[in-house]
């Protein structure tokens, strides 16, 4: 899978294979083209992104998409415990209300989470429409078809197998302070900050929102505020920055060390440097035997960007179903009229041969009767010649008789 991540100074893919980052590279960004995460030039950053594929031969063109948390929102929504059908819609409304901007101007992304059967739990996460349509709009002019997206904050929450940690992500425009509890990112602090400003100016700013994000979850949570034992991890520029770790806590006594991923990874491989890419690249990779990332994990592409899922079976042999179900009804149609005009054939010649029949029947009755009077003839000339023929031997016997007398007289005499 390929991930990539546009800020205001680079863009940055990452290749990840088998688990494990296999090929990566960083494209730095001229000032103007991106504004607090806002693409202003869309072609131009386009035609990077081009030129990025091309110099490391990256084959993959589907990408999981990261966005700048600057300005985006989050909430943890409590609602009573609802059909799946309805809601959509209730987080909908919760939303507008919890919120207070404009849903016209936010692309919202939300993800149940466990809670008891009384409630339904929903953690909310609203991005800029303009950060988000302008990201997709020229990844999609670099050829690149972006199919899942998540914020950074999001990613930099899920790099790490933390149960509870204070993440702090430093670049060279931008700042990302994520606490995160039971996994869970609490609070998410972004800000954008002076490109060419000197470092201990932008550690201000950061230890700044750093203690604001820490006092906001204590004040909202005071039965178990963030202990000094939970670590700070840190990332980005700051990783290599061992020097200002302690200028971020002040006099609070609290492990600090650099965001470290429980993964393999190859030799000389900047793991801090790429630490949002390996964070949406673990929205796909298979989890690790006995590690728990954060459960967070919504895809935060909308809806109107997602490929359509092929329609159902049914869907699609509608159409090729009902005009084979015309053809065959067309064709039995035809048929059953050649076939009715056979039948007025057959029956025709039926009625032609059934009058023959009973003509030959009443003709051959007229033969047999026929028949039986000349066998009846027959029969009684037979009898009378039977009776001519014993008359004519009587009276030859007589003959005989008479001759031989008559034969006797004349020798007599």
């Amino acid at each position: 899978m390929t991930s990539i991540y546009i800020d205001d100074s680079a863009i940055r893919v990452l290749v990840f294979t088998g688990g494990q980052p296999r090929k990566w590279a960083t494209m730095p960004l001229e000032p103007g083209l991106v504004r607090d995460g806002v693409i202003l030039d869309e072609d131009a950053v386009a035609a990077k992104v081009k030129e990025l594929w091309q110099e490391q031969k990256v084959a993959n063109r589907r990408v999981i998409a990261g966005i700048s948390g600057i300005n985006c929102l989050y909430r943890l929504l409590s609602l009573p415990e609802l059909p799946k059908n309805l809601l959509p819609e209730a987080v909908r409304r919760e939303a507008g209300r919890a919120l207070g901007v404009p849903l016209e101007q936010l692309h919202i992304s939300w993800q149940v989470l466990p809670s008891f059967k009384t409630e339904t739990r929903v953690y909310l996460a609203a991005a800029p429409r303009n950060s988000v349509d302008t990201l997709v709009s020229a990844l999609r002019k670099a050829g690149l078809n972006p199919y899942l997206m998540d914020l950074k904050p999001m990613a930099l929450a899920r790099a790490t197998a933390e149960d509870s940690a204070l993440i702090v992500d430093l670049q060279s425009a931008s700042c990302d302070v994520v606490v995160t509890v039971g996994r869970i990112p609490e609070v998410v602090r972004s800000v954008p900050l002076p490109r060419d400003a000197p470092l201990e100016e932008k550690l201000s700013i950061i230890k700044g929102e750093l203690e604001r994000a820490i006092t906001f979850y204590n004040s909202s949570h005071m039965d178990k505020p963030i202990e000094t034992t939970v670590p700070l991890l840190v990332c980005g520029d700051l990783a290599e920055q061992e020097d200002a770790w302690k200028l971020l806590i002040g006099r609070h006594k609290r492990p600090v060390r650099a965001l470290l991923p429980p993964l393999e990874t190859p030799e000389g491989f900047p793991v801090c440097q790429y630490i949002a890419n390996i964070g949406l690249a673990l929205k796909e990779a298979p989890a690790k035997a006995g590690v728990a990332y954060s459960p967070i994990n919504f895809n935060a592409l909308p809806d109107i960007y997602r490929p359509k899922p092929p329609p159902p079976l049914s869907q699609i042999l509608f159409w090729p179903v009902l005009i084979i179900g015309i053809a065959l009804a067309a064709l039995g149609g035809y048929l059953n009229m050649e076939t009715s005009t056979y039948t007025s054939i057959l029956r025709a010649q039926y009625s032609e041969l059934n009058e023959l029949a009973i003509a030959r029947g009443t003709q051959a009755r007229a033969y047999a009767e026929e028949i039986k009077a000349l066998t009846e003839e027959v029969t009684s000339l037979e009898a009378s010649l039977e009776q001519t023929s014993n008359a004519f031997t009587a009276t030859l016997a007589d003959f005989a008789a008479t001759r031989e007398k008559v034969n006797g007289d004349l020798g007599q005499i």
